[in-house]
């Protein structure tokens, strides 16, 4: 949620703008390959789906189907809407600043068959939300936190007593602003595709303070906080709480550049994951698992 009305306005008119349908090829999360990728890492199985290995990773651990959940910035709601039909929760509360987006979310329930079990509010959920859930879900939401402490600090309050936490998200540079390793990293991976396939894709550029300030201005909610995720974690969760460094820095950086521009079966998606996989083993990420019980 947006530290102050103009900024939450701001960020809701942004994403009523962003609502696409569930199956735009936009970005890594599009991809079978990244995805298998991506779960192979969350929960050890190789298998397509987007946040498909945090559902199984959550069912494991949980053991059971859990009651009431809630996510904040959920989106259309694609996520928890598995999570309900994998019988993984009975109930999502889905909180978004976007009306558009929320009631897309409430259509895609009903055309789903569970309309009667997912509820879509728009506002600030640190204020207006006082109920208690069995489970808490941050899936590439908790980085759009502009106060990432004010929204663990919360969860953690509004988790039952042997209630699960689940944090899927984005740990990388605030604002998107990427190093010049990454750059450099990214726009290799770009020239051996190029090469290999004569294509000429766009390069990544270097960050600035103009980059920044555009980024501030374009979406206020973008990643404002999103390298002090790992600290917040442990001082609201505990130190010894296990991050699960996922990958990422190459999908997050060259998803929407590589994936739209190629079919799924095109050699240069599988440069683009092994290129992640490479960046991986090197210690580069910019997605982590959490999982987290409340004692």
């Amino acid at each position: 949620m947006a530290t102050n009305n103009a900024e939450a306005t701001a960020a809701g008119q942004f994403w009523d703008r962003r609502v696409r349908a569930a199956g735009d090829r936009v970005n890594w999360w599009s991809s079978d390959a990244c995805t298998t990728h991506y779960n192979r890492g969350v929960c050890g199985q190789a298998v397509p789906g987007n946040s498909l290995g945090c559902r199984i990773a959550l069912a494991a651990a949980a053991g059971r189907t859990l009651g009431r959940g809630i996510s904040v910035g959920a989106g259309a709601g694609d996520k928890e809407r598995a999570l309900l039909k994998d019988a993984i929760v009975g109930e999502m509360q889905l909180w978004e600043l976007s009306e558009a987006r929320a009631a897309e979310a409430r259509r895609r329930a009903e055309a789903d068959g569970v309309g009667d079990r997912l509820k879509a509010r728009v506002g600030n959920a640190f204020t207006e939300e006082t109920g208690s859930f069995d489970l808490v879900t941050w899936d590439h939401s908790l980085h759009h936190m502009p106060d990432i402490d004010q929204a663990l600090a919360w969860s953690v309050e509004r988790l039952n007593p042997g209630g699960w936490l689940m944090i899927n998200d984005y740990f990388g540079p605030n604002r998107l602003q990427w190093r010049r390793d990454e750059v450099n990293l990214c726009n290799g991976v770009l020239d051996e595709i190029d090469r290999a396939h004569g294509t000429r894709l766009r390069r990544v550029r270097q960050s600035n303070i103009i980059t920044r300030l555009r980024m501030k201005h374009r979406d206020p909610s973008e990643a404002p906080q999103s390298e002090a995720i790992a600290a917040a974690i442990a001082r609201h969760l505990g130190p010894a709480t296990h991050i699960k460094p996922v990958g990422g820095t190459v999908l997050n950086i060259l998803g929407g550049i590589v994936v739209p521009a190629f079919p799924e079966d095109h050699p240069a998606i599988a440069t683009l994951v092994a290129a992640d996989r490479d960046a991986l083993a090197q210690g580069q990420w910019h997605f982590g698992f959490t999982l987290w019980q409340k004692p």
